[in-house]
């Protein structure tokens, strides 16, 4: 590392500027924008370290969306650069982005010529570190599958925020690196209303107003099952409103009639759930027939053993609690209260599609 020329000499200095377009139509998560906006500082005031944000929430509850957007409100604040990189965690193939392959497209945006990148890991961390030492940056590290993907990617100076997103808790980032999560849910009434008015206009939505409140509960306020909904509502501008609310609850499978054949939000959703244990998988069947609000893990055990699930897997209490555990950091079953667990709604009807003797090969 001794020939690691300092910033500005040997290397050009470019300034990277790598987020998406933000979503015009964001609404809502005001409470959440609140939250972030407290990590940092007052404007004029640097940085007295390195701030993480971790999002974590299920498929399709806007995780990635709120990023973007938010990384868009406070870039003015990181004037050496913004990076962006989708690490793949949760992709239908099952490979995720290597991190050594991110840090090298990190070093080639900061103006190091790839034939200078070094060779190994931690030489190419500590090159992207130094280069990022005593400046400014925002990095948004998009759907990362766990820990030890994101690690290489963290600054190790003051004066940067990165913001990460996945589906997993990440607890290591929290522990470890002082991370400050932020779990994502669905939207509420009113935001679920807010986000149809600002796809469909305002005027289209308080004109139906009930058939609004309707869809929304019927997706569930999953921000993706809205988006398919308000796509074909948008696209179709003489369809009523309740007549798309009718066909979503009279739907024998409402996945299909929210995503109309695009299966979008059953693809989601299989890439959480393909990353279980094969006994979790089981246990997130089971669960996902179970018609109560929510469950304790010794409930959980013997609702698996009247269903058999404790015989194949041996099943108990213990064994349970862990599975749960998984679970929930896949964001497939909430926790709303400590020991207590739930299922929701869509995630339900997706499980019921899944059959009752699914391989968990898939």
């Amino acid at each position: 590392l001794s020939a690691i020329p300092p910033p500005g000499v040997g290397y050009s200095e470019p300034r990277p500027a790598q987020l998406p377009q933000d979503l015009p139509a964001f609404s809502g998560r005001r409470a959440q924008l609140a939250k972030l906006s407290a990590l940092l500082p007052e404007e004029g005031r640097p940085l007295d370290t390195a701030v993480i944000s971790v999002i974590g929430g299920m498929a399709g509850v806007g995780k990635t969306t709120l990023a973007v957007h938010w990384a868009h409100q406070v870039a003015d604040r990181f004037p050496d650069g913004q990076f962006y990189v989708d690490l793949r965690g949760f992709e239908p193939t099952g490979t995720a982005l290597d991190p050594g392959e991110a840090v090298r497209d990190f070093l080639c945006a900061l103006g190091v010529p790839r034939h200078r990148v070094p060779h190994g890991l931690d030489a190419q961390t500590a090159l992207y570190r130094s280069l990022l030492a005593g400046r400014r940056f925002l990095v948004l590290l998009d759907n990362a599958l766990d820990t030890e993907q994101v690690r290489p990617l963290l600054p190790g100076a003051p004066g940067c925020l990165v913001i990460v997103t996945s589906r997993d808790t990440l607890t290591g980032l929290v522990a470890d690196h002082g991370a400050h999560p932020l779990s994502l849910c669905w939207l509420d009434a009113e935001e679920g209303r807010e986000f149809l008015a600002a796809r469909l206009g305002a005027a289209r939505v308080a004109a139906e107003p009930q058939a609004a409140a309707e869809i929304v509960e019927l997706c569930a306020g999953l921000p993706l099952a809205l988006s398919c909904v308000a796509a074909r509502l948008a696209a179709h501008p003489g369809f009523r409103l309740s007549a798309l609310a009718a066909e979503l609850r009279d739907a024998h499978d409402r996945l299909d009639a929210i995503a109309r054949g695009s299966a979008e939000v059953s693809t989601v959703f299989s890439w959480s759930y393909r990353a279980l244990s094969a006994a979790a998988a089981r246990l997130f069947r089971l669960l996902a027939g179970h018609p109560g609000p929510d469950l304790s893990a010794s409930e959980v055990a013997e609702l698996a053993a009247l269903d058999g699930l404790a015989g194949h897997a041996g099943l108990d209490t213990q064994e349970s609690a862990r599975l749960l555990a998984e679970l929930v950091r896949a964001h497939l079953v909430a926790e709303p209260s400590p020991g207590r667990y739930s299922v929701h709604d869509l995630l339900r009807s997706y499980a019921a599609g899944l059959g009752e003797n699914t391989d968990h090969g898939h």
